[in-house]
C-alpha cells in the first residue's frame, strides 16, 4: 500500500479522535447589558466574553462545535471505510462517496474557523491551534473526496488526509474522555 493510501486509510480511522462526540450544544446565557439592545451585532464585548473559558465551559463548547462535523464525518466514513477495507470499487461507488462526503469540506472549514473564535482555557490553547492547523491541512483532501470519480482518484488522492495528533490532547485538556475509532 502506498504512503498516500496508508495515510488516508489511517486518517479515516484516526479522525475518530475528533469524532464520535455528542453533547448539549445549548449556549451559555450572557448577562444583559445596560446599553440599549439592537438586532444588529454589537462591537461591544461583555466582560464574560472577554475572559478565557473554564475547562468545563471549554468542554461544552468543543462538543457544541464538533457535533455537526462529527455527524457528517460518520455519514462519510460509512461509505469510505467500506471501500478502503475492500480495496476495490465500482463506478457505482463514487456517486455514493460524493453524496456522503459532499459537505465535509464546508464543515471542516467551519469547524476550524469556529475553533479559532473561542477563548479556550490556557492549557488547551496550543493544541487547539494545532488542531486548527490539522483541519486546514486536510481541506483540499476533503474537497477532493467530494469530487472523486474514479478508483485512481479515490485510492491515490492528490491530497491525502492526515492523522490528527491534537484532537486527543484537546479532549484531555478539556476533561473529555477519549473516543473510539469511527467506522
Amino acid at each position: 500500500m502506498s504512503k498516500k493510501v496508508m495515510a488516508a486509510a489511517l486518517v479515516l480511522v484516526a479522525v475518530g479522535s475528533v469524532s464520535a462526540c455528542s453533547g448539549d450544544g445549548a449556549a451559555r446565557p450572557v448577562a444583559a447589558s445596560p446599553k440599549p439592545v439592537s438586532s444588529a451585532p454589537s462591537a461591544a464585548v461583555s466582560p464574560a466574553a472577554d475572559r478565557l473559558l473554564t475547562r468545563k465551559e471549554g468542554a461544552k463548547k468543543y462538543l457544541e462545535l464538533v457535533t455537526p462535523y462529527n455527524d457528517e464525518l460518520d455519514k462519510c466514513t460509512k461509505i469510505v471505510n467500506r471501500l478502503w477495507e475492500s480495496q476495490s470499487s465500482t463506478p457505482d461507488d463514487f456517486p455514493k462517496v460524493r453524496s456522503a462526503c459532499a459537505d465535509m469540506g464546508k464543515l471542516n472549514r467551519k469547524f476550524a474557523d469556529d475553533l479559532g473564535k473561542v477563548k479556550w482555557p490556557a492549557e488547551a490553547q496550543a493544541d487547539i491551534r494545532t488542531l486548527i492547523d490539522e483541519h486546514r491541512a486536510d481541506q483540499l483532501a476533503w474537497d477532493d473526496l467530494a469530487k472523486v470519480r474514479t478508483h485512481e482518484q479515490f485510492f491515490n488522492p492528490d491530497h491525502a488526509l492526515n492523522e490528527s495528533t491534537a484532537a486527543p490532547l484537546v479532549r484531555a485538556h478539556l476533561g473529555l474522555p477519549p473516543v473510539k475509532d469511527v467506522g
